[in-house]
């Protein structure tokens, strides 16, 4: 199943939030560049999940993969619009998560590249342990659902 058609099925944008921009993403998600983007992003993430673990977008539940979808969107938008943020994790807590879960970090620091690339952008360590965190979260519920 393809990303687009993931997408536009189980709607990844929340109803409840500004309704009139949902109904535009998905109806019109490539009308954007944010939507292009969050588009394109998504799809290099699950390609790189699933060489990785050989998790695809279609393995996972429908709640996970919108969290995920979630993330994304809000990193392309804080890449394009160069917003920053403080850092919410120190570095000892960091580096016990790249320990922990290194295949992730690796992971996630692929995807976060390829957003910085598109975006052209440099997003901060708090962004790839986030990600690395959304990664987890789909290798290990995929996990979960198959066992």
């Amino acid at each position: 199943m393809k990303i687009t058609q993931i997408i536009n099925e189980h709607t990844v944008i929340a109803q409840e939030e500004r309704s009139g921009e949902a109904s535009y993403w998905i109806k019109r998600p490539e009308a954007s560049e944010e939507g292009r983007l969050l588009f394109a992003v998504l799809e290099h993430a699950f390609e790189t999940i699933e060489r990785r673990f050989g998790i695809g977008a279609a393995d996972v539940s429908v709640l996970t993969y919108r969290r995920f979808a979630e993330h994304l969107r809000t990193s392309v938008r804080r890449a394009l619009r160069a917003e920053t943020r403080a850092s919410a994790t120190d570095g000892t807590l960091g580096g016990l998560i790249r320990r922990h879960m290194p295949d992730c970090y690796a992971c996630a620091g692929e995807i976060r590249a390829d957003l910085e690339r598109r975006c052209h952008a440099r997003l901060p360590e708090d962004e790839l342990l986030d990600l690395m965190l959304h990664v987890h979260k789909v290798v290990s519920s995929s996990a979960q659902r198959h066992a």
